[in-house]
């Protein structure tokens, strides 16, 4: 009995010492996946889909490692926008979010893991750039982001990531200037899927921390 729960402190002793956690900055760039969303529909055939145009995202995050296995909460801000081709004009749909990501990992091989987990987005703006008002908020505030992401050192790592946001039935009915006069469109904008490259790099690490007390001479975990 006391060698089986010798053996469990070992390895439960053993699991904490694994622990490393990190916290730093993240930026990026990111494609909107609008094609098949974002569609303008007026009377009587009228129907246009934006043009992606390149957006960004920056925001921060923490992440504590287990093993192969990781968590990583982080709050990010992105802005993601889609031009549409109109006779005379070319207006620019912004969407503007804050979205609030919980991170869960696994390390598939050496410095790659996949990622994937919930997250809860707070629209910020949502509008096109010939309005002066922000158009209603319909959209689903649950999405999913997901990936993959390369540890290119200790500090820095790169990460691909697709948002897969929850459908929504809503619509919108904004009125936009449109062939020298002004049009009432149907705007579907209810679900809007983003691809992003991101950089993360971290500003502190339990590993440094832990390689500090080494050095002075302490032992044990650092965690």
């Amino acid at each position: 009995m006391k060698r089986i729960l010798f053996i469990l402190i070992f390895i439960n002793t053993s699991f904490l010492c694994a622990q490393e956690s990190k916290f730093g900055v993240t930026v990026g760039v990111n494609y909107p996946w609008q094609s098949k969303n974002g569609e303008l529909v007026a009377a009587p055939n009228l129907s246009l889909f934006p043009n992606p145009v390149i957006g960004g995202q920056a925001g921060v995050f923490y992440e504590r490692d287990f093993n192969k296995f990781l968590i990583r909460p982080q709050v990010l801000f992105y802005r993601s926008r889609g031009k549409y081709d109109f006779p005379n004009t070319n207006p620019i749909y912004t969407l503007d979010k804050v979205n609030l990501e919980l991170l869960f990992g696994y390390e598939i091989i050496d410095k790659f893991s996949i990622l994937a987990g919930p997250a809860y987005q707070f629209i910020v703006r949502n509008d096109f750039d010939t309005r002066e008002e922000d158009l209603r908020d319909n959209m689903n505030a649950i999405n999913i982001p997901f990936g993959i992401k390369y540890e290119i050192s200790d500090r820095l790592e790169a990460s691909l990531m697709y948002n897969y946001t929850l459908e929504s039935d809503e619509y919108q009915r904004p009125l936009l200037p449109y062939d020298g006069g002004f049009q009432s469109f149907i705007l579907d904008d209810a679900k809007i899927d983003v691809i992003s490259l991101n950089i993360s790099f971290s500003v502190f690490t339990s590993k440094n921390s832990r390689n500090r007390r080494a050095k002075s001479g302490s032992r044990g975990c650092y965690f």
